[in-house]
Protein backbone atom coordinates (compact mmCIF):
# COMPACT_ATOMS: atom_id res chain seq x y z
CA UNK A 1 0.00 0.00 0.00
CA UNK A 2 1.23 3.33 -0.81
CA UNK A 3 2.28 5.64 1.94
CA UNK A 4 -0.33 8.49 2.47
CA UNK A 5 1.08 11.78 1.33
CA UNK A 6 1.92 14.42 4.68
CA UNK A 7 0.42 17.78 4.45
CA UNK A 8 3.60 19.45 4.19
CA UNK A 9 4.48 17.48 0.92
CA UNK A 10 1.39 17.93 -0.43
CA UNK A 11 1.86 21.89 -0.01
CA UNK A 12 5.07 21.49 -1.58
CA UNK A 13 4.15 19.53 -4.48
CA UNK A 14 0.86 21.67 -5.15
CA UNK A 15 2.56 25.18 -4.72
CA UNK A 16 5.33 23.70 -7.48
CA UNK A 17 2.38 22.48 -9.78
CA UNK A 18 1.01 26.21 -9.32
CA UNK A 19 4.89 27.90 -10.30
CA UNK A 20 4.59 25.66 -13.46
CA UNK A 21 1.36 27.44 -14.76
CA UNK A 22 2.62 29.53 -17.56
CA UNK A 23 0.55 32.40 -17.27
CA UNK A 24 0.21 34.81 -20.29
CA UNK A 25 1.70 38.43 -20.85
CA UNK A 26 -2.02 39.22 -21.71
CA UNK A 27 -5.22 38.53 -21.85
CA UNK A 28 -9.12 39.39 -22.63
CA UNK A 29 -10.52 38.58 -19.20
CA UNK A 30 -8.80 38.56 -15.43
CA UNK A 31 -10.57 36.43 -13.01
CA UNK A 32 -9.63 37.28 -9.53
CA UNK A 33 -10.72 34.24 -7.26
CA UNK A 34 -11.06 30.77 -8.52
CA UNK A 35 -14.43 29.89 -6.06
CA UNK A 36 -17.58 29.38 -7.07
CA UNK A 37 -18.94 32.88 -8.57
CA UNK A 38 -15.00 33.19 -10.04
CA UNK A 39 -15.07 29.90 -11.69
CA UNK A 40 -18.30 30.50 -13.50
CA UNK A 41 -17.32 33.97 -14.82
CA UNK A 42 -14.20 32.30 -16.46
CA UNK A 43 -16.07 29.72 -18.11
CA UNK A 44 -19.03 31.98 -19.12
CA UNK A 45 -16.22 34.66 -20.74
CA UNK A 46 -14.15 31.59 -22.19
CA UNK A 47 -17.55 30.18 -24.15
CA UNK A 48 -17.64 34.04 -25.48
CA UNK A 49 -14.45 33.59 -27.21
CA UNK A 50 -12.36 35.36 -24.62
CA UNK A 51 -8.66 34.46 -23.37
CA UNK A 52 -8.98 34.05 -19.93
CA UNK A 53 -6.87 33.33 -16.91
CA UNK A 54 -7.87 32.92 -13.32
CA UNK A 55 -5.86 33.98 -10.59
CA UNK A 56 -6.97 32.23 -7.01
CA UNK A 57 -4.92 32.72 -3.27
CA UNK A 58 -5.74 29.05 -2.66
CA UNK A 59 -3.26 26.09 -3.37
CA UNK A 60 -5.92 25.07 -5.60
CA UNK A 61 -9.10 26.70 -7.79
CA UNK A 62 -12.32 25.56 -6.28
CA UNK A 63 -11.60 24.63 -2.88
CA UNK A 64 -14.07 26.48 -0.79
CA UNK A 65 -16.63 24.62 -2.70
CA UNK A 66 -15.39 21.35 -0.96
CA UNK A 67 -16.74 22.85 2.53
CA UNK A 68 -20.19 24.18 1.10
CA UNK A 69 -23.63 22.01 2.64
CA UNK A 70 -20.95 19.87 4.81
CA UNK A 71 -19.37 18.55 2.03
CA UNK A 72 -22.55 17.86 0.29
CA UNK A 73 -23.16 21.11 -1.78
CA UNK A 74 -26.57 22.61 -1.75
CA UNK A 75 -25.81 24.35 -5.26
CA UNK A 76 -29.35 25.98 -5.20
CA UNK A 77 -32.92 25.90 -3.89
CA UNK A 78 -36.11 25.71 -5.91
CA UNK A 79 -37.60 28.00 -4.01
CA UNK A 80 -35.01 31.14 -5.12
CA UNK A 81 -36.67 33.90 -4.29
CA UNK A 82 -34.90 37.60 -4.47
CA UNK A 83 -36.41 38.41 -0.97
CA UNK A 84 -34.18 36.00 0.94
CA UNK A 85 -31.45 38.41 0.32
CA UNK A 86 -29.97 41.60 1.95
CA UNK A 87 -30.54 43.52 -1.14
CA UNK A 88 -33.53 42.32 -3.04
CA UNK A 89 -33.81 44.54 -5.43
CA UNK A 90 -30.32 44.70 -6.84
CA UNK A 91 -30.42 40.60 -6.75
CA UNK A 92 -33.91 40.67 -8.61
CA UNK A 93 -32.68 42.58 -11.57
CA UNK A 94 -29.04 40.53 -11.65
CA UNK A 95 -30.78 37.31 -11.82
CA UNK A 96 -34.10 37.76 -13.75
CA UNK A 97 -37.10 35.95 -13.94
CA UNK A 98 -35.60 32.86 -14.88
CA UNK A 99 -33.24 32.23 -12.62
CA UNK A 100 -33.22 28.74 -11.44
CA UNK A 101 -33.31 27.42 -14.99
CA UNK A 102 -30.41 29.29 -16.55
CA UNK A 103 -28.26 28.12 -13.04
CA UNK A 104 -29.48 24.34 -13.92
CA UNK A 105 -29.04 25.03 -17.43
CA UNK A 106 -24.79 26.00 -17.12
CA UNK A 107 -25.12 22.77 -14.63
CA UNK A 108 -26.49 20.26 -17.27
CA UNK A 109 -24.25 21.54 -19.77
CA UNK A 110 -21.15 21.12 -17.51
CA UNK A 111 -22.34 16.60 -17.62
CA UNK A 112 -23.78 17.32 -13.71
CA UNK A 113 -27.39 15.76 -12.66
CA UNK A 114 -28.70 16.79 -8.97
CA UNK A 115 -31.16 14.96 -6.74
CA UNK A 116 -33.81 17.09 -4.52
CA UNK A 117 -34.03 16.91 -0.86
CA UNK A 118 -37.12 19.39 0.36
CA UNK A 119 -36.24 22.16 -1.60
CA UNK A 120 -32.42 22.36 -1.59
CA UNK A 121 -30.52 20.99 -4.75
CA UNK A 122 -27.58 18.72 -4.18
CA UNK A 123 -25.20 16.95 -7.06
CA UNK A 124 -26.56 13.08 -7.68
CA UNK A 125 -23.08 12.29 -5.74
CA UNK A 126 -24.07 14.16 -2.97
CA UNK A 127 -20.19 15.25 -3.21
CA UNK A 128 -19.20 18.90 -3.21
CA UNK A 129 -16.09 17.52 -5.61
CA UNK A 130 -18.38 16.39 -7.89
CA UNK A 131 -19.49 20.32 -8.26
CA UNK A 132 -15.79 21.44 -8.31
CA UNK A 133 -14.50 18.47 -10.67
CA UNK A 134 -17.36 19.59 -13.14
CA UNK A 135 -16.50 23.62 -13.21
CA UNK A 136 -12.44 22.77 -13.31
CA UNK A 137 -13.08 19.83 -16.48
CA UNK A 138 -15.41 23.14 -18.35
CA UNK A 139 -13.21 25.73 -17.66
CA UNK A 140 -9.80 23.89 -18.76
CA UNK A 141 -12.15 22.58 -22.01
CA UNK A 142 -13.15 26.16 -22.70
CA UNK A 143 -8.92 27.28 -22.32
CA UNK A 144 -9.31 28.98 -19.00
CA UNK A 145 -5.92 29.63 -17.69
CA UNK A 146 -6.01 28.16 -14.14
CA UNK A 147 -3.58 30.17 -11.78
CA UNK A 148 -3.14 29.29 -7.91
CA UNK A 149 -1.35 30.32 -5.42
CA UNK A 150 -1.17 34.05 -6.35
CA UNK A 151 -1.29 36.66 -3.93
CA UNK A 152 -3.14 39.27 -6.09
CA UNK A 153 -1.92 42.65 -5.21
CA UNK A 154 -3.59 45.54 -7.20
CA UNK A 155 -5.37 46.51 -10.76
CA UNK A 156 -4.84 49.70 -12.25
CA UNK A 157 -6.10 50.64 -15.81
CA UNK A 158 -3.02 52.02 -18.65
CA UNK A 159 -4.17 53.86 -21.35
CA UNK A 160 -3.68 53.00 -24.93
CA UNK A 161 -1.41 56.00 -25.55
CA UNK A 162 0.80 54.84 -22.79
CA UNK A 163 1.09 50.93 -23.90
CA UNK A 164 4.61 50.56 -25.66
CA UNK A 165 6.50 53.03 -23.54
CA UNK A 166 9.76 51.88 -22.18
CA UNK A 167 10.29 53.07 -18.64
CA UNK A 168 9.87 50.88 -14.70
CA UNK A 169 6.24 51.52 -14.89
CA UNK A 170 4.87 49.86 -17.94
CA UNK A 171 5.73 46.54 -19.04
CA UNK A 172 3.82 45.57 -22.24
CA UNK A 173 5.14 45.32 -25.86
CA UNK A 174 2.69 47.68 -29.04
CA UNK A 175 2.21 43.93 -31.02
CA UNK A 176 0.18 42.06 -27.71
CA UNK A 177 -1.54 44.66 -26.40
CA UNK A 178 -3.02 47.61 -28.60
CA UNK A 179 -5.84 45.38 -30.13
CA UNK A 180 -8.02 46.88 -27.21
CA UNK A 181 -8.27 50.50 -28.20
CA UNK A 182 -9.22 52.22 -24.63
CA UNK A 183 -6.14 50.60 -22.80
CA UNK A 184 -5.24 47.72 -20.65
CA UNK A 185 -5.17 46.79 -16.95
CA UNK A 186 -2.54 46.42 -15.01
CA UNK A 187 -2.55 43.01 -12.45
CA UNK A 188 -0.37 42.48 -9.87
CA UNK A 189 0.28 39.49 -8.35
CA UNK A 190 3.08 37.06 -6.41
CA UNK A 191 4.23 34.21 -8.23
CA UNK A 192 4.37 31.08 -5.53
CA UNK A 193 8.15 30.33 -5.19
CA UNK A 194 8.84 33.34 -6.65
CA UNK A 195 12.78 35.05 -5.44
CA UNK A 196 12.56 38.26 -3.37
CA UNK A 197 8.33 38.00 -3.46
CA UNK A 198 8.80 39.64 -7.09
CA UNK A 199 5.85 41.21 -8.14
CA UNK A 200 4.12 39.99 -11.85
CA UNK A 201 2.44 42.29 -13.74
CA UNK A 202 0.01 41.00 -16.72
CA UNK A 203 -2.22 42.90 -18.13
CA UNK A 204 -6.28 42.09 -19.02
CA UNK A 205 -8.70 44.08 -21.32
CA UNK A 206 -11.06 43.81 -18.61
CA UNK A 207 -11.25 42.27 -15.01
CA UNK A 208 -13.63 40.90 -12.73
CA UNK A 209 -13.62 40.84 -9.17
CA UNK A 210 -14.73 37.36 -7.51
CA UNK A 211 -12.73 37.29 -4.27
CA UNK A 212 -14.97 37.09 -1.23
CA UNK A 213 -13.59 37.45 2.55
CA UNK A 214 -11.05 40.60 3.41
CA UNK A 215 -11.47 43.48 0.56
CA UNK A 216 -8.72 44.21 -1.20
CA UNK A 217 -6.26 46.77 -0.87
CA UNK A 218 -6.12 48.53 -4.27
CA UNK A 219 -10.45 49.13 -3.96
CA UNK A 220 -9.88 52.29 -1.97
CA UNK A 221 -7.23 53.41 -4.41
CA UNK A 222 -9.75 53.36 -7.36
CA UNK A 223 -11.86 55.11 -5.27
CA UNK A 224 -14.35 52.15 -4.89
CA UNK A 225 -17.23 52.26 -2.28
CA UNK A 226 -17.31 49.62 0.48
CA UNK A 227 -19.67 48.38 3.33
CA UNK A 228 -18.18 47.00 6.33
CA UNK A 229 -17.57 43.29 6.28
CA UNK A 230 -19.32 41.37 8.83
CA UNK A 231 -19.47 37.61 9.43
CA UNK A 232 -23.06 35.81 9.11
CA UNK A 233 -24.83 32.32 8.99
CA UNK A 234 -22.66 31.54 11.91
CA UNK A 235 -23.84 30.34 15.65
CA UNK A 236 -25.19 32.71 18.25
CA UNK A 237 -23.63 34.05 21.67
CA UNK A 238 -26.20 34.00 24.37
CA UNK A 239 -26.28 35.71 27.88
CA UNK A 240 -25.25 33.08 30.65
CA UNK A 241 -28.33 31.13 31.18
CA UNK A 242 -28.82 27.77 32.81
CA UNK A 243 -29.46 26.00 29.71
CA UNK A 244 -25.76 25.91 28.59
CA UNK A 245 -26.11 22.21 30.53
CA UNK A 246 -27.55 21.14 27.71
CA UNK A 247 -24.24 21.55 25.68
CA UNK A 248 -24.49 19.09 22.44
CA UNK A 249 -27.94 18.13 22.32
CA UNK A 250 -30.38 18.96 19.41
CA UNK A 251 -33.61 19.48 19.47
CA UNK A 252 -36.19 19.98 15.88
CA UNK A 253 -37.90 23.76 16.85
CA UNK A 254 -39.76 26.91 15.48
CA UNK A 255 -37.55 29.33 16.44
CA UNK A 256 -39.06 33.05 16.91
CA UNK A 257 -36.95 36.51 16.98
CA UNK A 258 -37.95 38.90 19.05
CA UNK A 259 -36.08 42.72 18.56
CA UNK A 260 -35.05 43.96 21.92
CA UNK A 261 -37.35 47.32 21.56
CA UNK A 262 -40.10 45.47 20.20
CA UNK A 263 -43.04 43.10 22.09
CA UNK A 264 -43.58 41.14 19.00
CA UNK A 265 -41.54 38.32 17.10
CA UNK A 266 -40.33 40.32 13.29
CA UNK A 267 -39.06 36.39 11.84
CA UNK A 268 -39.61 33.08 12.62
CA UNK A 269 -38.25 29.46 11.08
CA UNK A 270 -38.42 25.81 11.14
CA UNK A 271 -35.76 23.60 12.05
CA UNK A 272 -33.07 21.96 13.68
CA UNK A 273 -31.12 23.76 16.83
CA UNK A 274 -27.66 22.47 18.44
CA UNK A 275 -27.49 23.85 22.22
CA UNK A 276 -24.32 24.74 22.94
CA UNK A 277 -22.83 26.01 25.82
CA UNK A 278 -22.14 29.31 24.47
CA UNK A 279 -25.79 29.88 23.03
CA UNK A 280 -27.56 27.66 19.98
CA UNK A 281 -25.59 26.54 16.79
CA UNK A 282 -27.38 24.99 13.38
CA UNK A 283 -29.00 26.00 10.20
CA UNK A 284 -31.71 28.16 12.27
CA UNK A 285 -29.11 29.96 13.92
CA UNK A 286 -27.28 30.62 10.92
CA UNK A 287 -30.63 32.11 9.23
CA UNK A 288 -30.96 33.73 12.65
CA UNK A 289 -27.26 35.40 12.96
CA UNK A 290 -28.43 37.56 9.91
CA UNK A 291 -31.24 39.20 11.04
CA UNK A 292 -30.62 39.74 15.50
CA UNK A 293 -29.07 42.25 17.11
CA UNK A 294 -27.19 42.15 20.96
CA UNK A 295 -30.26 42.46 23.21
CA UNK A 296 -32.67 40.45 20.98
CA UNK A 297 -34.78 37.85 21.96
CA UNK A 298 -34.48 34.13 20.60
CA UNK A 299 -37.47 32.05 21.92
CA UNK A 300 -37.49 28.25 20.81
CA UNK A 301 -41.02 26.57 20.69
CA UNK A 302 -39.54 23.08 21.38
CA UNK A 303 -42.64 20.62 20.51
CA UNK A 304 -43.73 23.34 17.33
CA UNK A 305 -46.70 20.11 16.38
CA UNK A 306 -48.24 20.39 19.65
CA UNK A 307 -51.02 23.26 20.63
CA UNK A 308 -51.11 24.58 24.11
CA UNK A 309 -54.15 21.99 25.01
CA UNK A 310 -52.22 19.21 23.63
CA UNK A 311 -49.35 19.83 26.05
CA UNK A 312 -51.38 20.35 28.92
CA UNK A 313 -52.59 16.82 28.87
CA UNK A 314 -49.49 15.92 28.69
CA UNK A 315 -48.07 17.83 31.81
CA UNK A 316 -50.95 18.54 33.91
CA UNK A 317 -54.16 17.01 32.84
CA UNK A 318 -56.20 17.64 35.97
CA UNK A 319 -55.12 21.33 35.88
CA UNK A 320 -53.19 20.93 39.46
CA UNK A 321 -50.46 22.86 38.76
CA UNK A 322 -47.90 20.15 38.88
CA UNK A 323 -46.09 17.93 36.60
CA UNK A 324 -44.67 14.37 37.05
CA UNK A 325 -41.40 13.50 36.27
CA UNK A 326 -40.59 12.26 33.26
CA UNK A 327 -43.90 13.75 31.89
CA UNK A 328 -42.26 14.57 28.39
CA UNK A 329 -39.61 12.34 27.52
CA UNK A 330 -41.70 10.73 24.43
CA UNK A 331 -42.19 15.09 23.14
CA UNK A 332 -38.57 16.06 23.84
CA UNK A 333 -34.54 14.80 24.43
CA UNK A 334 -34.82 13.29 27.67
CA UNK A 335 -32.00 15.46 28.85
CA UNK A 336 -33.37 18.31 27.90
CA UNK A 337 -36.66 17.38 29.36
CA UNK A 338 -35.06 16.65 33.03
CA UNK A 339 -33.74 19.93 32.82
CA UNK A 340 -36.61 21.72 31.79
CA UNK A 341 -38.08 19.90 34.84
CA UNK A 342 -35.80 21.35 37.01
CA UNK A 343 -35.79 24.77 36.12
CA UNK A 344 -39.92 24.96 36.51
CA UNK A 345 -39.34 23.13 39.68
CA UNK A 346 -37.32 26.62 40.55
CA UNK A 347 -39.80 28.96 38.54
CA UNK A 348 -37.07 30.06 36.25
CA UNK A 349 -37.87 32.41 33.80
CA UNK A 350 -36.58 35.73 31.82
CA UNK A 351 -37.39 39.14 32.65
CA UNK A 352 -38.67 40.66 28.77
CA UNK A 353 -40.70 43.58 28.86
CA UNK A 354 -42.40 42.50 31.89
CA UNK A 355 -44.07 39.77 30.65
CA UNK A 356 -46.78 37.77 33.25
CA UNK A 357 -44.74 35.38 35.21
CA UNK A 358 -45.78 31.67 35.27
CA UNK A 359 -47.59 30.95 38.31
CA UNK A 360 -47.15 27.24 38.69
CA UNK A 361 -44.70 24.35 38.37
CA UNK A 362 -46.35 22.89 35.48
CA UNK A 363 -47.34 26.50 33.71
CA UNK A 364 -43.71 27.23 33.80
CA UNK A 365 -42.80 24.36 32.21
CA UNK A 366 -45.22 24.45 29.20
CA UNK A 367 -43.69 28.65 28.75
CA UNK A 368 -40.26 26.70 28.71
CA UNK A 369 -41.21 23.88 26.06
CA UNK A 370 -42.76 26.66 24.07
CA UNK A 371 -40.85 29.63 24.41
CA UNK A 372 -37.30 28.62 26.01
CA UNK A 373 -35.14 31.80 25.82
CA UNK A 374 -32.00 32.90 24.72
CA UNK A 375 -31.17 36.68 24.84
CA UNK A 376 -28.53 37.32 22.02
CA UNK A 377 -24.90 38.48 22.56
CA UNK A 378 -23.92 38.56 18.92
CA UNK A 379 -22.21 35.90 16.47
CA UNK A 380 -20.08 33.28 17.68
CA UNK A 381 -17.53 30.76 16.07
CA UNK A 382 -17.29 33.65 13.18
CA UNK A 383 -14.04 32.34 12.21
CA UNK A 384 -16.46 29.08 10.37
CA UNK A 385 -19.11 31.88 9.15
CA UNK A 386 -20.18 30.62 6.08
CA UNK A 387 -20.29 33.82 4.43
CA UNK A 388 -19.57 37.63 5.15
CA UNK A 389 -21.98 40.58 4.59
CA UNK A 390 -20.50 43.67 3.17
CA UNK A 391 -18.10 44.43 0.33
CA UNK A 392 -18.19 46.52 -2.81
CA UNK A 393 -21.22 48.57 -2.46
CA UNK A 394 -23.97 47.30 -5.10
CA UNK A 395 -25.12 50.46 -6.08
CA UNK A 396 -21.65 51.12 -8.10
CA UNK A 397 -22.48 48.41 -10.19
CA UNK A 398 -24.95 47.86 -13.71
CA UNK A 399 -27.12 45.45 -12.73
CA UNK A 400 -27.48 43.94 -15.91
CA UNK A 401 -24.01 43.49 -16.55
CA UNK A 402 -22.12 43.84 -13.29
CA UNK A 403 -19.99 46.22 -14.62
CA UNK A 404 -18.65 49.38 -12.46
CA UNK A 405 -20.33 52.65 -13.68
CA UNK A 406 -17.25 54.65 -13.68
CA UNK A 407 -15.02 52.17 -14.63
CA UNK A 408 -16.21 50.08 -17.21
CA UNK A 409 -13.32 47.40 -17.78
CA UNK A 410 -14.28 46.57 -14.11
CA UNK A 411 -16.82 43.92 -12.90
CA UNK A 412 -17.69 41.97 -9.74
CA UNK A 413 -19.47 39.04 -9.13
CA UNK A 414 -20.08 36.58 -5.79
CA UNK A 415 -19.24 37.26 -2.42
CA UNK A 416 -17.20 40.74 -3.82
CA UNK A 417 -20.58 42.55 -3.83
CA UNK A 418 -22.40 43.53 -0.78
CA UNK A 419 -24.78 40.48 -1.06
CA UNK A 420 -26.37 37.64 1.49
CA UNK A 421 -28.82 35.26 2.04
CA UNK A 422 -30.01 32.70 4.21
CA UNK A 423 -28.97 28.92 4.37
CA UNK A 424 -30.04 26.39 1.88
CA UNK A 425 -28.47 26.63 -1.65
CA UNK A 426 -29.21 30.58 -1.98
CA UNK A 427 -25.91 32.26 -1.61
CA UNK A 428 -24.14 29.22 -4.22
CA UNK A 429 -27.42 29.98 -6.41
CA UNK A 430 -26.30 33.84 -6.39
CA UNK A 431 -22.57 32.89 -7.36
CA UNK A 432 -23.51 30.85 -10.46
CA UNK A 433 -25.19 33.17 -11.71
CA UNK A 434 -23.81 36.61 -10.84
CA UNK A 435 -20.36 34.72 -11.98
CA UNK A 436 -22.55 34.15 -15.67
CA UNK A 437 -23.36 37.91 -15.77
CA UNK A 438 -20.31 39.47 -14.52
CA UNK A 439 -17.96 36.83 -16.89
CA UNK A 440 -20.69 37.03 -20.28
CA UNK A 441 -20.47 41.01 -19.80
CA UNK A 442 -17.22 41.29 -19.37
CA UNK A 443 -16.05 39.21 -22.18
CA UNK A 444 -18.22 41.11 -24.56
CA UNK A 445 -16.58 44.19 -23.66
CA UNK A 446 -13.38 43.18 -23.88
CA UNK A 447 -14.12 41.74 -27.68
CA UNK A 448 -15.91 44.61 -28.58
Amino acid sequence: MAKKESRAAQRERLLQAAADVKTPSDCDVMVIGGGAAGLTAAICAAEEGASVVVLERDLECGRSILATGAGRCNFANVQLDARRFNDPSFVAEVCGARWLDDVLGFFRDCGMRWCLEDDRLYPMSRQAASVRNVLLARARKAGVVLAPAREFQSASWIKAEWLGEIDDAVHYRPETSTTQPAGMAEVAHTLPLSENGALYLPGARAVVLASGGEPLPFMGELGLSLVERTPVLCPLACEDSPLSVLDGRRAHVLARLTKKDSLFPSYQERGEVLLRSYGISGIVSFNLSRRAGTGDLVELDLAPDLNESQLRQLVDPFASGDFEAGCLDGVLDPAIAEQLEHLARRRWHIDWDERKEPQSDSETLMMLVKRLPFVVKGPAETEKAQVTRGGLANDQFNPTTLAHHELPWLYACGEALDVDADCGGFNLAWAWKSGMVAGTAAARWALS
